[in-house]
């Protein structure tokens, strides 16, 4: 009865959308615009968001129009989509998209004041839009032109009303054919899947393509964006992961795809459609209030998301995702309120929001776990409320499949210590205006050299479609450990690898063994931040060159020497002092550079650590602690176990605690 109920509920709902009597109705409402002019005339918050949209406007008046150029697609039309990212990038969205968002603005400050000459503001630019001409061919386009045009009938639902009839028909058309063009690229990408199942760009399609149908009253496009395949309901039941975690391999990207179906969602309600897509479980109980909510729990202790995948060298606060306003007003959720507690620029559509959250909410409790369906686990040292000061050890390790927007990152590591990102995925920020064809982003952060992982003879992980394996998980109140392994050699063809990760209340031991049949060079890869010019690692360092191939051609400033016993480093961020120490192992090189923070190598660069070694079979044993005070010395000692285990002791301050570890067959 469930999948049944799950699948009629859209087909249902969307049969009754009748033609819009009123306006605006799809994010603004007249009982939205009520609210927000009591707001403005009541409370001190509102003020500042108002001063927001006037100044944006006052912007608008004073911008030149775009000129839509043409010329450049003569060129563009005669390569391959692969190899036109920038150009049609720049012209479908980046050259077009920023006036637009101002006449939201506009539209918005209308709507709170009710004074015309910001309505004349957005007729300006709607008309000038209508000479806008949808002909490129390329994948983002319909991704593109749904981002701008959906700010653009957002402004014409609000200022309607002030339109002429002749006024209306020019704009009327513009939408038409945008709606064609983009459901035209719908079509090319269920075809020929250029970015895999279910694809963020999806979301964009089916949110344009079903606004359109409830702002003009045609119900076939509701339903076709809500039913069709990669529609909505495609997206929720498939896209979703574990309790609520977009599948394509980057944390950031669930974003992406979440914004786009949280505005679907709040324009049904807002149209009193029968499908409450806040609230609908679709098939296997999968639901867009998951999607809402499941971000929370992968969080750091600084509330930021884990940078898994493409980030663009950008850290996110969840609390800084505006559309979290919105999933307050449908949820009235404490955590949501909470994530949102300290929010100083508060999004001009809270103005309009009937639920605001309000006094001091309670945190979220947080623990260690395992998120089974995408190989992501958390070992976390201090849990329930308190885990929010901070204080304790938090490792976020991987063994996810790849997705399109994932990286060569298998075994990935991060650590959060005493208050501080002291393992950190690095990217490096790109200045091309397309981040993602960037030259930096395809070159180096996608590479395996940016995670810390360990790579084979210098060349990238292999793309994998299977996770890896999961081979222990513990979480007992002293100890959180999880071991996870490639023995199938998906990775590297021939080479198999093992890497145990424990986190206690005072370091986090890592042990990574990889093993052939074959002699390999091995580089156990470690990132951490600094506000020193590098990482302290003793004297004897001589240079040495990395290579003038990609990745590797990035890195600056290489230095190594040879270690035989036990080493270590340490970096210093304000009063913290983070140290890696490494048990010793002959004809070990270590080697320190500079990773970059941007493609200008700007400064100061991000500290890299290289520990490489020559052999079959190796152990990488470390131990990686931070602490605000005097750090205690650590020796690690590894021997052998019974019964395919080895045995690690860690001795710290004459503390001694041992680790039974699965041993690499």
């Amino acid at each position: 009865m469930l999948a049944a109920a799950c699948i009629l509920a859209p087909r249902a709902a969307s049969a009754e959308v009748t033609t819009i009597k009123r306006h605006p109705s799809l994010l603004i409402t007249p009982a939205g615009i009520e609210r927000a002019r009591k707001r403005l005339r009541e409370d001190a918050w509102a003020e500042p968001i108002l001063d927001r949209l006037v100044r944006q406007a006052e912007a608008l008046d004073k911008e030149p129009l775009p000129v839509f150029e043409k010329a450049w697609w003569e060129e563009a039309a005669k390569k391959r989509w692969q190899d036109i990212y920038p150009e049609a990038n720049h012209h479908t969205m980046f050259a077009v998209a920023g006036p637009v968002q101002k006449a939201y603005d506009s539209a918005l400050a209308y709507a709170a004041t009710g004074e015309t000459r910001y309505a004349g503001l957005v007729r300006k630019v709607l008309l000038h839009y209508t000479g806008y001409e949808f002909f490129a061919v390329h994948p983002d386009c319909g991704l593109n032109w749904s981002v701008w045009c959906m700010p653009a009938l957002y402004a014409y639902d609000i200022v309607y009303d002030t339109l002429s009839e002749q006024d209306r028909a020019r704009i009327d058309d513009f939408f038409a054919r945008a709606l064609a063009a983009v459901k035209k690229d719908d079509e090319w990408w269920i075809r020929d899947m250029m970015g895999g199942l279910y694809n963020n760009h999806f979301a964009w399609h089916k949110l344009f393509i079903g606004s359109y149908g409830l702002f003009y009253g045609k119900p076939d496009l509701v339903d076709y964006a809500i039913t069709s395949d990669q529609g909505v309901r495609d997206l929720i039941e498939n896209g979703s992961r574990d309790d609520g975690l977009w599948l394509e391999g980057s944390l950031n990207y669930h974003f992406t795809a979440l914004v786009a179906l949280v505005q679907f969602a709040a324009e049904l309600a807002n149209q009193g459609n029968p499908l409450d897509l806040w609230n609908n479980r679709f098939a296997n109980g999968r639901c867009l209030k998951d999607l809402a909510t499941g971000p929370i729990q992968v969080l750091f202790p600084d509330e930021t998301i884990p940078t898994i995948g493409d980030t663009y060298a950008r850290r996110l606060k969840l609390g800084d995702v505006e559309w979290y306003y919105a999933a307050y007003d449908a949820y009235r959720l404490t955590e949501i309120a909470w994530l949102l507690r300290d929010r100083e620029k508060i999004p001009a559509e809270a103005l309009f929001l009937e639920h605001l959250p309000k006094g001091d909410p309670v945190s979220p409790a947080m623990a260690t776990r395992l998120w089974p369906e995408h190989g992501y686990i958390a070992l976390r040292t201090q849990e329930g409320r308190d885990y929010w000061k901070g204080d304790g050890f938090s490792a976020f390790l991987s063994c996810d499949s790849d997705g399109i927007h994932s990286h060569h990152d298998k075994f990935g590591l991060m650590v959060f210590a005493r208050g501080a990102h002291v393992a950190v995925d690095a990217e490096a920020r790109a200045s091309a205006e397309h981040a993602f064809s960037s030259r930096i982003q395809n070159e180096l952060n996608h590479a395996t050299l940016c995670h810390n992982t360990v790579m084979v003879d210098g060349k990238n992980h292999n793309s994998i479609a299977k996770k890896l394996e999961l081979i222990e998980f513990i979480n007992a109140p002293e100890l959180k450990l999880a071991t996870i392994a490639d023995t199938r050699g998906l990775v590297y063809a021939g080479v198999r690898m093992m890497r145990t990760v424990a986190a206690t209340d005072t370091f986090v031991l890592d042990v990574f063994q990889v093993a052939s049949d074959e002699e390999h060079t091995y580089d156990y890869l470690f990132h951490t931040c600094s506000d020193d010019d590098g990482l302290a690692a003793g004297d004897g360092f001589v240079p040495i060159d990395l290579g003038g191939e990609v990745p590797w051609k990035w890195l600056r400033n290489a230095r190594r020497r040879p270690v035989e016993g036990d080493w270590e480093v340490t970096a210093r961020q304000k009063e913290l002092t983070t140290r890696l120490t490494m048990l010793g192992e002959p004809a070990t090189d270590l080697i320190t550079c500079e990773f970059p923070k941007d493609d200008k190598f700007a400064k100061p660069p991000i500290p890299m650590l290289i520990a490489r070694r020559r052999a079959k079979s190796t152990v990488f044993a470390a131990v990686l602690q931070a602490e605000r005070g005097p750090l205690p010395y650590t020796r690690i000692f590894l021997s052998e176990g019974r019964r395919g285990l080895m045995r690690v002791r860690v001795e710290a301050r004459g503390i001694s605690r041992e680790f039974n570890i699965r041993k690499l067959d």
